[in-house]
């Protein structure tokens, strides 16, 4: 991903999210795939430590404010976060309103008002409110008031969920899990069809880039191989 500068591209975690996508009938070119933090953590991979998100991001604060301007410049009809970072991000993005000291909520706190793993909800504005600067910003854009809905799942890592790993094992069984609370948010807030049985990439739009072409296709043939081996 660092090399091309395509999201979830290349690895494990990105022929996962490919299959995810493909089996809730969609693909890159019709989502769209941003960061939390938009530049490889300093420990190399994982998750980026506070401090980094808090870091001046070009003209803006810190990561929190350029995903708030993001959620707003894309008006997502349903937000999919992946893992509790991207949530928490996400939840500190759309609520706070001073963004020169941002507090991020736990995962405790986010749990406990609704936001589960596996759950497609609207955002419980009643217990974590909208900052009155996302809703003034939104409703300029998109001449209404939001109406974010959101599916937390668990990362695609590798060290969650693999196409190498035995179909006994909890790293199969998440994926399913995972595809499953995808699909099922895909069908109930878009009314859309599941495919017959999960097609393959499509050729263009982000599936034409050199980058993708040369350098991820190949290594996510090999992953996507294996998931459907296994039926995925």
């Amino acid at each position: 991903a660092h090399g091309t500068r395509i999201p979830f591209g290349g690895d494990i975690a990105g022929a996962n999210l490919d299959a995810m996508l493909g089996s809730a009938g969609i693909d890159r070119n019709n989502t769209f795939l941003v960061a939390a933090l938009n530049q490889l953590p300093e420990a190399g991979g994982g998750e980026p430590a506070l401090r980094e998100m808090l870091a001046p991001v070009g003209d803006y604060k810190n990561s929190f404010e350029l995903l708030c301007d993001t959620v707003i410049a894309t008006g997502p009809a349903l937000v999919v976060t992946l893992g509790i970072v991207g949530l928490r991000a996400l939840a500190t993005a759309v609520t706070q309103e001073d963004m020169t000291r941002p507090v991020m909520p736990g995962a405790q706190r986010l749990e406990k008002i609704g936001l589960r793993r596996g759950d497609m909800v609207a955002w419980p504005a009643t217990d974590l409110p909208l900052s009155t600067s996302f809703r003034g910003a939104w409703r300029s854009a998109w001449h209404e008031d939001p109406q974010l809905f959101v599916l937390p799942l668990m990362h695609p890592s590798g060290q969650n969920m693999s196409p190498y790993a035995r179909e006994e094992t909890s790293f199969h069984r998440r994926m399913l899990d995972a595809r499953a609370a995808l699909q099922t948010a895909i069908t109930e807030r878009f009314g859309r069809s599941l495919p017959a049985g999960r097609p393959g990439l499509p050729v263009d739009g982000v599936y034409a880039l050199p980058e993708w072409r040369d350098r991820i296709a190949p290594r996510h043939a090999t992953l996507d191989a294996r998931w459907r081996e296994k039926g995925v």
